[in-house]
């Protein structure tokens, strides 16, 4: 039979699994995540991937200390602590209808914030059982702490880097985007555009439509100066629009063959061009927050 002490180190090590499982959910699904956090236009999106990835350094190392034992009693009160911040976080969200899903287990376990704090609120009981257990001692147990740190922060930050780092640049054809443009003489005479190539089937044009709005909201603009170039048809275009929430104001829809010769495979495709002329090129991957704010806000 399990005497008392065993089954209090059971409870906070239960606690201690759900903070794993919670950080390798997110982790999964870190880009989900990272535009959720970016969409509540509290952070640029910068500041909002730097966030995601600390959130999941939090999670796993605290975890991993209350499954082990490794300080317990302080992981223990710095998880309580986090519970807490983010059950306030998540009245906000319950409040302000925010969201339909916290994304506290990302895309896999769709839960409402309501939902979620009554799960912070049974991870808290588990914490507080477990609360004054002593710590699990040896004399290498600085060492272990140290391989646990540096393990979850590379989990949190190498694995799949914040915004911004370890990006490549992305290319393009100018000689059949050349000839778009010559099919589109719009382009050419409607000063600034910003061109938008996307698949209609694709995870990451659908990611990198609602970082475009979100940014031309943040810079104080709309859709208007976004022209999109779709692979697909109208009824998938439809299903894009339901589940970006984004509504193209000016699009044409281009042959994969037209698509991938003006692209040479990169998806999504934005080029910021000011009389059908290029002058920055991006992807979902380097998205450059600062740069839309900057060619919307300049226009002549």
């Amino acid at each position: 039979m399990l005497d008392k002490t065993k089954i209090l180190f059971l409870c906070r090590s239960v606690a201690g699994v759900m903070f794993i499982v919670s950080a390798v959910l997110k982790f999964l699904s870190v880009d989900s995540f990272e535009l959720f956090i970016y969409g509540l236009d509290w952070f640029s999106l910068g500041v909002s991937s730097f966030l995601v990835r600390a959130l999941l350094f939090t999670e796993m190392f605290l975890g991993v200390c209350l499954v082990t034992g490794l300080y317990g009693k302080l992981a223990s009160r710095l998880s309580a602590a986090l519970l807490l911040f983010f059950s306030v976080y998540l009245l906000y969200l319950a409040i302000t209808g925010k969201s339909d899903n916290c994304h506290c287990f990302g895309d896999f376990v769709e839960m409402k914030p309501l939902v979620s704090m009554a799960k912070n609120l049974l991870l808290g009981v588990l914490l507080f059982l477990g609360w004054n257990l002593e710590d699990w001692k040896a004399n290498w147990r600085p060492a272990l702490l140290a391989v646990v740190l540096v393990g979850s922060l590379v989990f949190a930050f190498v694995l799949k880097a914040p915004y911004g780092f370890g990006t490549k640049s992305v290319g393009y054809s100018p000689d059949d985007y050349a000839q778009l443009v010559s099919q589109h003489p719009e382009l050419k005479e409607d000063g600034r555009r910003i061109l938008a190539f996307v698949s209609t089937g694709c995870k990451h044009c659908k990611m990198a439509s609602r970082k475009l709005d979100i940014a031309l909201r943040h810079a104080g603009a709309s859709l208007d100066p976004v022209h999109w170039f779709v692979i697909g048809d109208s009824v998938r275009l439809q299903k894009f629009i339901e589940e970006t929430e984004v509504v193209p104001v000016r699009y044409d829809f281009l042959s994969p063959r037209d698509f991938l010769k003006i692209t040479q495979g990169t998806l999504p495709l934005i080029l910021l061009t000011e009389d059908g002329e290029v002058s920055k090129v991006m992807s979902n991957a380097t998205f450059n927050e600062k740069d839309i704010v900057e060619f919307v806000k300049n226009k002549p």
